[in-house]
């Protein structure tokens, strides 16, 4: 899920609309939003049930997953994902997980939603600044000076803006067949799949695969998969202690040199920088 523009079916059963579950390590409010640092045992299920307001959730170790009416995903350290409200899901926490749960008020979406697309649907937060923008707010969450509450509420508001422009990327009126050919490259853009199987999936030819693509989602499919291969990178930076090397390998760079000069073009940062500023506390 990549982004929050995953399109659901609304579901037919209504679950029990609940607050906060695990045990709360600390809590700060501020106007618009309130913050609270979880953890959930292992072994804990939630059954489907509705929160009636907004979420974003920042893993900060461990992982979950997380269930709707027809899909589940997973939820692993570093992911920053929204839920809006009455949204029916259901949570499996296979191990010991801590969170930064994020209460959104209903009148800060309804303010958002004047200026950008309305986050509406469930999902991970992806975009290039994603990971370094959760993790600073998790910065200022545990800061305790008198500028932490304002610097909070800025970051919290880049996060739901840069969410409202991966809806403004998702191509709302696409065929259902190029959405699948889409859903399929969100799950297979470190393996760089050929166009001709990428057509396959959609049943189209090539030429019209291309031209679709390029037409609803103002890119190329082959500058689709090297984004998607950089905010991968960028996760990696900002959540793990691998080198450069590696995460070039692992995110399907030939090398390190290609690695630094793509990354670079797309977020104006050196790697190194990019994971300096995202250091957790």
């Amino acid at each position: 899920m990549n982004a929050v523009n995953i399109v659901l079916e609304k579901p037919v059963y209504a679950g029990p609309v609940t607050g906060l579950s695990g045990t709360v390590l600390k809590q700060r409010e501020i106007p618009g939003f309130s913050l609270s640092e979880c953890v959930y045992p292992q072994g804990l299920r939630l059954s489907p049930h509705r929160h009636s307001e907004a979420y974003l959730s920042f893993v900060l170790s461990g992982s979950y997953r997380e269930g709707y009416a027809d899909r589940e995903c997973a939820c692993a350290a570093g992911a920053l994902r929204f839920l809006p409200p009455d949204q029916l899901h259901e949570n499996y926490f296979d191990n010991t997980v801590r969170c930064l749960l994020v209460r959104i008020d209903l009148v800060v979406l309804h303010r958002l939603g004047d200026h950008a697309p309305v986050l509406s649907s469930p999902g991970e937060v992806s975009g290039l600044a994603s990971s370094w923008l959760a993790n600073r707010m998790y910065r200022e969450f545990l800061a305790s000076d008198d500028i932490a509450p304002l610097a909070m509420e800025g970051v919290l508001l880049e996060i739901l803006a840069e969410s409202a422009r991966a809806i403004g990327e998702g191509g709302a009126h696409a065929p259902i067949w190029l959405r699948r050919v889409r859903e399929a490259l969100e799950e297979s853009y470190l393996l760089a799949p050929s166009l001709a199987e990428l057509a396959a999936i959609g049943a189209v030819h090539p030429v019209h695969l291309s031209r679709e693509f390029r037409k609803h989602y103002d890119t190329t499919i082959g500058e689709f998969i090297r984004k998607r291969r950089i905010e991968h990178a960028c996760r990696l930076l900002a959540n793990s202690d691998k080198s450069l090397s590696e995460i070039a390998l692992m995110c399907g760079f030939s090398d390190q040199s290609h690695f630094c000069a793509m990354f670079k073009t797309h977020t104006s940062l050196t790697p190194a920088k990019f994971r300096d500023m995202s250091a957790r506390p």
